[in-house]
């Protein structure tokens, strides 16, 4: 889908936020807060408002992120949006602070400074792998507001999470726990995980833009039990960035992030759909063999890009099917481990 579509989609959104509202509301496992509400005289007022508070995207990625197939070892891809497009289109979607939240890197961050100057309205941000050193599970923190050396010191620690996670409490950053049923290793949550991702974190991610229903019900079940902050994002890895988002307060980004901490904060938008998975896994498999077809030399590389999308369109989406059914098992075995 073209960011133009996708616009007009976004621009749509009044039209379908009260059903979709209404349908959470009945479920208490994931009742997210809307960004719009409606007015009682509805033909004075036109129908639908935003309320007031300041919105930013907490998870999105931009071409700086190395992204990596499991199946396919040594191939790796790329988001579609460079930095400044990400940043353009987020304030086009209503976002009032924007940040990059790049795989283990901050130079998507840093590109956009060079090529904009300062930005009042931009936080530095990154998702950090970091793992369980008994076992080797991997999973992702998102941080905000670092610099350089605290970025090296961030990689020099994340191959142990609660290493990771008192040296981010040590500096007074807002940390926030990624799509919590979901580990590099496809496995299931056991309950040490899950009672250290409770110790070591304030703030989860319980609304993922690209994660399904059944994962984001966990997360914010979780979060809710033990009293933790909720927090949104978009995941976007194509154009989706603004379409999940947080809504806090703040006149600085500063006092944006401390208040999100606080507990100040709420989430809006959309959650993943096995469509969704797939439109996505579509546009980013095109567009990235279209990248190498532009950078290919030789004949026999471009009939192998060629090749690889062709097959690619046929398996694509039996293999979005599978990942949604292998997910949703995972969640039913770590909700046995969460005791819930």
């Amino acid at each position: 889908m073209r960011i133009g579509q996708l616009d007009a989609k976004v621009r749509g959104v009044s039209a379908e936020m009260g059903r979709v509202c209404s349908r959470w509301m009945m479920n208490p496992l994931l009742v997210p807060a809307a960004e719009y509400i409606w007015h009682e005289q509805r033909e004075h007022c036109g129908g639908w408002r935003r309320v007031p508070g300041r919105l930013i995207d907490l998870h999105c990625h931009s071409t700086w992120s190395d992204e990596h197939i499991r199946w396919l070892p040594g191939l790796t891809f790329h988001p579609l949006l460079g930095p400044r497009e990400l940043y353009e289109l987020a304030k086009r979607r209503g976002m009032d602070y924007v940040t990059i939240t790049d795989h283990d890197t901050i130079d998507g961050c840093k590109a956009l400074l060079d090529e904009c100057g300062p930005l009042d309205d931009f936080i530095v941000g990154e998702e950090v792998t970091t793992r369980f050193p008994e076992d080797g599970t991997v999973i992702h923190v998102n941080v905000y507001d670092i610099d350089e050396a605290q970025h090296r010191e961030i990689q020099r620690l994340r191959g142990d999470v609660r290493d990771l996670a008192d040296y981010l409490h040590r500096l007074g950053k807002l940390c926030v726990l990624n799509h919590m049923t979901w580990t590099q290793q496809h496995r299931p949550l056991k309950t040490h995980h899950i009672e250290t991702m409770v110790e070591l974190f304030g703030v989860f991610e319980v609304l993922n833009g690209t994660r399904s229903y059944a994962h984001n019900a966990f997360a914010h079940q979780v979060a809710a039990r033990h009293g933790k902050v909720g927090v949104a994002g978009s995941d976007s890895h194509t154009d989706r960035v603004g379409t999940t988002y947080t809504v806090s307060a703040g006149e600085t980004a500063a006092e944006l992030l401390a208040n999100i901490r606080s507990g100040r904060a709420a989430v809006a938008g959309a959650f993943g759909t096995p469509e969704r998975l797939r439109e996505d896994v579509w546009l980013t498999l095109h567009v990235n063999v279209q990248r190498r077809l532009d950078e290919a030399g030789g004949a026999w590389y471009r009939l192998a890009c060629r090749t690889f999308e062709r097959v690619g369109r046929l398996t694509y989406p039996l293999v979005c099917l599978g990942y949604h059914a292998r997910q949703n098992l995972l969640i039913r075995r770590s909700l046995q481990a969460a005791a819930l």
